[in-house]
């Protein structure tokens, strides 16, 4: 592979998780703060530096594997990026909505802002990099 499409390949999975990071905070924090103190004993007391940026960590791994997926499948950004979602953080989020005290708000919340996270990756993947 050619040095200006691995670049640009990580120009879009840093692009990508830049502009999730917005998102995550509106989706996971902004529109369901109040919710979170419905049930407190679910949350870590204090979060801290070092808990967003391994949160953001895990999110930028994730935005990478979405892009790397959207490559393998050239034309169908949208569609990969809905199945991931589909095949990984919705069960995930309703798993725990299942058997941890999560608030549905908030449960649908986090879904939603992992789906807004892949649709991000794809349409910048398939806007970006070639077909």
């Amino acid at each position: 592979m050619r040095y200006d499409a691995v670049m640009m390949i990580l120009l879009v999975i840093v692009a990508a998780s830049i502009l999730a990071s917005f998102t995550d905070w509106l989706f996971m924090d902004a529109l369901v703060h109040r919710f979170y103190a419905s049930e407190p004993g679910v949350w870590r007391a204090r979060g801290g530096v070092a808990r967003i940026v391994g949160s953001q960590a895990i999110g930028t791994v994730a935005t990478a594997a979405l892009v790397l997926l959207c490559m393998w499948a050239p034309g169908r950004a949208l569609g990969v990026a809905v199945v991931a979602w589909v095949a990984g953080p919705l069960p995930v989020t309703l798993q725990n909505l299942q058997w941890m005290r999560l608030h549905p708000v908030v449960a649908a919340s986090h879904a939603a802002g992992w789906l807004v996270r892949f649709l991000i990756a794809g349409l910048l993947a398939a806007w970006l990099l070639p077909h």
